[in-house]
């Protein structure tokens, strides 16, 4: 008995992916996720829809949001907390 090919839109692999279908698109144009054409219509297997989503593994740093660095200016720029109390006790 021969296997059941199963073929996706690329809606589908972004819904399957939780990811915008524009991240599908650029994945199918870089040549990561390969897909077909018929009838003017984008199709992908899901086995190589599942195997683009599991081949980056995310690690423990990739779960955390980058650290914004923020530079001395922007620390004590105007409206900020350090000069409203250098206005506060200046005031006094």
């Amino acid at each position: 008995m021969r296997a059941v090919t199963i073929y996706m839109t690329v809606e589908e692999v972004a819904q399957l992916a939780r990811c915008e279908h524009r991240s599908v698109r650029r994945a199918i144009r870089s040549g990561r996720l390969q897909a077909f054409r018929p009838a003017r219509r984008i199709l992908v297997r899901e086995d190589d829809a599942r195997g683009w989503i599991e081949s980056s593994p995310a690690h423990a740093q990739d779960a955390q949001p980058p650290r914004r660095q923020r530079s001395p200016q922007t620390i004590a720029g105007p409206g900020s907390v350090a000069r409203l109390k250098a206005i506060e006790v200046g005031g006094r």
